[in-house]
């Protein structure tokens, strides 16, 4: 686990293939004010990563973004069994195994509106995200819409990253802009939502962070919409 922001913001970063390849993933912890835990899509859960976890506080709050991220969270269920479980209502169609307490809103939930802020962002007909804005620190928080490969993956990675349109270009894979391109106004309007937001860093789930020139960064990842 390392500190991303001031004994505010955590992230833990795991391998993972996908359609062998190696994206990796990371997960995002939020130590609110009342010191309890804000965990954004969990990662694989091991005995180092619980005391680290516990040592940060109280697990509050369980965050499954997308209907996509969603691999992990039985075991957070059977550690935290006490955390409120949130979910996009299209991951509760899809994992009724798991009982999850509310679903993920437009608008952020009152235990966190003081420090977080977040929307739904639409546009996409296979997969609508929750995006959320860290306040105090600037930091806007995405999981798949934004992604990116680097000089650091195999070969056949950075071909596949290239095709997709994300090999050292942070933006969304271009399947996924595709879809996006079929709704285009709303996908205008939630891109103008998120610009109302003062980030000046980008949480990703699979690629580098990005902590320099965010504005312009995701910007130009959506600069055709």
């Amino acid at each position: 686990m390392k500190e991303f922001f001031k004994n505010k913001i955590f992230i833990e970063e795991i391998p993972l293939r996908f359609f062998g390849m190696q994206l990796g993933t990371r997960m995002t912890i939020i130590r609110l004010k009342n010191n309890k835990l804000f965990l954004h899509s969990p990662t694989k859960l091991n005995s180092k990563l619980i005391e680290q976890i516990d040592n940060l506080g109280k697990v509050a709050f369980i965050i499954a973004p997308n209907k996509l991220h969603h691999l992990f969270l039985n075991s957070y269920v059977k550690q935290y069994p006490k955390a409120i479980f949130y979910a996009t209502p299209a991951l509760v169609k899809k994992r009724k195994d798991i009982h999850f307490n509310e679903n993920l809103q437009d608008q952020p939930n009152k235990e966190w509106s003081d420090e977080l802020d977040q929307m739904i962002f639409k546009g996409c007909a296979f997969m609508e995200e929750i995006f959320f804005f860290h306040k105090s620190s600037k930091t806007l928080i995405v999981t798949d819409f934004i992604q990116s490969m680097h000089p650091h993956h195999n070969f056949f990675e950075r071909i596949v990253g290239r095709i997709g349109g994300v090999y050292n270009n942070p933006s969304p894979p271009r399947d996924l802009r595709f879809m996006l391109y079929l709704d285009r106004k709303k996908t205008r309007q939630s891109v103008q939502r998120v610009n109302k937001w003062d980030f000046d860093k980008i949480i990703i789930a699979h690629g580098k962070l990005i902590t320099k020139n965010a504005k312009d960064v995701f910007n130009n990842a959506f600069k055709s919409f």
